[in-house]
């Protein structure tokens, strides 16, 4: 009896640990106020195109950003409310003109802001505007975001962030499913604490989702994610704009017909081809500052002869044709 309720005990714990397992590795994260999005790593074993062109210069993948600094103002009509009551705050509307004076604006209420953690050895003493910044930065939030996120989470997924520099903001085509927000690109520069005597530099980039909110713009959802600085040198095309293009618009989904060519402009890269029926398409990417192009939108030439954004989805081609491969076998 008494084995028996040893097992039964054992058992329980097992169970117990699963489950409190399954709900670390499915706990949201935020960061910067947003979401955190792990990248899906590309395997290393999927195809490799053969091309005598040299697509690969390594050392782009290891350089860090020579950007210049975008969220430079210090607004200082803005400080009064530093350490205020984030629920209880009424901001003058000129940083909510725009879209783009949000995001830009966000990032200057924040680059000085810090929150280090106990154990931080970063820096000299205090470090910048300290805490004070975060409330107003909060009221960036629209009310139904804030309604999701709130001050406290908001205020932890900065922990350990001691400096923000925004290198990169860009208005780039809404998703299909979200068509009625504006959607920003941005890439952030950001010093991170140390229990050494030493700063370390991270970048992000990822996607601020706006909206019309009384007479300005407020912040509806953010989505992040840390750059990679191993993974490209290392591991294969699924990095780089045109081998991107040839694999899975030319191979997996049987879209292009004819040569695949390259445009670059700085860290702007649209990657043009044609179609069976004459069609034209190009897909745009900006490269990052750890080397790494990254899709941004389709557009595909209309009859007017001008570009207009489309949404193709190479992944579903793959699914498609497991499902026909699945099917015939059947």
């Amino acid at each position: 009896m008494m084995k028996i309720k040893y097992i039964f005990l054992c058992l329980i714990m097992i169970m117990t640990s699963t489950v409190k397992i399954y709900a670390l590795e499915n706990e949201k994260k935020f960061v910067f106020g947003g979401n955190l999005v792990n990248e899906s790593v590309i395997d290393n074993d999927l195809e490799v195109v053969d091309s005598k062109e040299e697509y690969y210069d390594l050392n782009r993948f290891f350089r860090p950003s020579d950007m210049a600094i975008l969220n430079d103002d210090n607004l200082n009509s803005l400080q009064e409310f530093y350490n205020q009551n984030p629920y209880k705050m009424d901001l003058p509307q000129k940083p909510f003109r725009s879209g783009k004076d949000t995001v830009i604006n966000y990032f200057n209420v924040l680059r000085e802001a810090s929150n280090p953690i106990q154990e931080n050895e970063t820096g000299c003493g205090s470090l910048g505007d300290v805490k004070g910044p975060y409330p107003v930065a909060y009221n960036f939030l629209a009310k139904s975001y804030q309604e999701k996120l709130p001050y406290k989470d908001f205020l932890n997924s900065f922990k350990n962030i001691l400096h923000i520099n925004l290198i990169k903001v860009h208005n780039v085509p809404s998703d299909e499913e979200n068509k009625n927000l504006l959607k920003y690109f941005v890439e952030l520069e950001v010093i991170e604490g140390s229990k050494e005597a030493k700063g370390l530099f991270a970048y992000y980039y990822g996607y601020i989702y706006l909206d019309k909110e009384n007479d300005g713009y407020k912040i509806v959802k953010m989505d992040y994610s840390p750059e990679n600085y191993l993974c490209a040198p290392y591991h294969g095309w699924a990095y780089d704009a045109k081998t991107f293009v040839e694999i899975e618009y030319g191979n997996w989904c049987s879209l292009i017909d004819g040569d695949v060519l390259l445009n670059e402009d700085g860290y702007e890269k649209k990657v043009y081809y044609k179609d069976k029926e004459d069609n034209e398409y190009y897909v745009l990417f900006y490269e990052l500052t750890n080397g790494v192009d990254k899709k941004i939108a389709d557009y595909k030439k209309n009859k007017n002869n001008q570009w207009e954004v489309i949404y193709i989805n190479p992944e579903k081609c793959i699914e498609d044709k497991n499902l026909n491969e699945k099917t015939h076998s059947t």
